[in-house]
């Protein structure tokens, strides 16, 4: 069997599910992808159990045909070629990729042997515009825990409410909470989406296109027109976000976020990236200190403080997680008069809120 087909109509889909590939080697079929030549076009799977995509090709064949291909290296060798049509041929387990002088064989595994990939249909069912999931994914993912000892932190949790989606990422020790708006939203239940799952979705969405959000019981599908990604969902309980949020805290500073960064960079430089830093408020002024054993810095910022003299110390690289991702003029912090979580946000943003809690020295 001989198809003829050219470059750019495959490569772009393979290079959007092929990271999905698992790398390791304990299911040496799960390093591949299939390819499911049909009369009605072209389907490519790749899964890691864990997480599948699908996406769906312009192509269609008189014989329909299905290829497991090692997903790497069949990217790899189709971002070499040039960008005009290319041949495959198959012949037994084999298949013969050319172009011009080029010819290079691959071994094709059994596609029976491919785990099943199924799209799932379930109770709940949503739209989100591409440019808004983005955006709500961008500023909560940083905040998502890495370690597995807490397991449900170690997703995003997402919600629908009373016409808006809440998105929320936290470690217990820090959290970024992003609320939007969106018309004609249908509530749904809370479901926590592994961080992998949310970094392929982020990778592979366009901003212009909306996003079909299925929910069943165990597994949640992100779709485009041309693309699929299914995703496990964390089971247990997510913890109350909501109740989490200070309302209380009357040490209120205004800053300049520009000076605000800057500031941490400067004196982060002499510490290690997770290391604590020394923040006080006193008057109109906010003093950044660092210290380590090649010596000390120091910054002095202007800011706005309606509050008593508060000394607190953070993980730097929490502070400037959340000034990266918090895009405004003006940095609202919300202190305690005691030890306790620190409230981080804008005017101008509206729902998007990160908390810090101080580390005790």
């Amino acid at each position: 069997m001989k198809i003829v087909l050219d470059k750019n109509t495959i490569l772009q889909p393979i290079s959007k599910i092929v990271s999905i590939t698992e790398k390791r080697s304990l299911m040496p079929i799960l390093s591949n992808i299939l390819i499911d030549f049909g009369k009605e076009g072209t389907t490519v799977y790749s899964t890691d159990l864990e997480v599948s995509a699908i996406t769906y090709i312009d192509f269609a064949t008189d014989i329909e045909k299905k290829v497991v291909v090692h997903g790497r290296k069949f990217l790899e060798i189709l971002k070499e070629l040039d960008n005009e049509n290319i041949e495959f041929v198959f012949e037994d387990n084999v298949m013969t990729i050319k172009q011009k002088m080029t010819e290079i064989s691959l071994s094709l595994q059994d596609p029976e042997e491919f785990p099943e990939t199924k799209e799932i249909s379930g109770k709940e069912e949503f739209v989100v515009p591409g440019s808004i999931l983005l955006e709500m994914i961008d500023r909560v993912e940083f905040a998502v825990s890495v370690d597995e000892t807490r397991y449900i932190l170690t997703g995003m949790y997402m919600r629908g409410q009373d016409g808006k989606v809440a998105v929320v990422g936290t470690d217990g020790f820090r959290m970024a909470l992003y609320q939007k708006e969106i018309d004609g939203l249908q509530s749904f239940p809370g479901m926590t989406v592994p961080k992998r799952s949310v970094s392929e979705v982020e990778r592979v969405i366009e901003e212009n296109e909306d996003v079909h959000i299925v929910v069943d019981e165990k597994h949640v599908q992100f779709s485009t027109e041309k693309m699929k990604i299914i995703s496990r969902i964390i089971e247990g309980n997510f913890p109350d976000y909501e109740n989490v949020l200070p309302a209380g805290n009357t040490n209120i500073a205004e800053v300049n976020r520009e000076s605000f960064f800057k500031g941490l960079k400067k004196v982060s430089s002499i510490i290690g990236r997770s290391e604590p830093v020394k923040i006080t408020f006193a008057g109109d002024s906010m003093m950044i200190e660092a210290e380590s054993d090649i010596g000390r810095a120091k910054e002095i910022i202007d800011i706005k403080y309606d509050g008593e003299p508060a000394t607190m110390n953070f993980n730097v690289k929490f502070l400037l997680d959340l000034v990266t991702h918090l895009v405004t003029d003006q940095i609202i912090i919300a202190a305690p008069k005691a030890y306790g979580a620190v409230l981080f946000h804008s005017k101008e943003v509206e729902g998007y809120k990160n908390i810090v809690m101080p580390i005790r020295i």
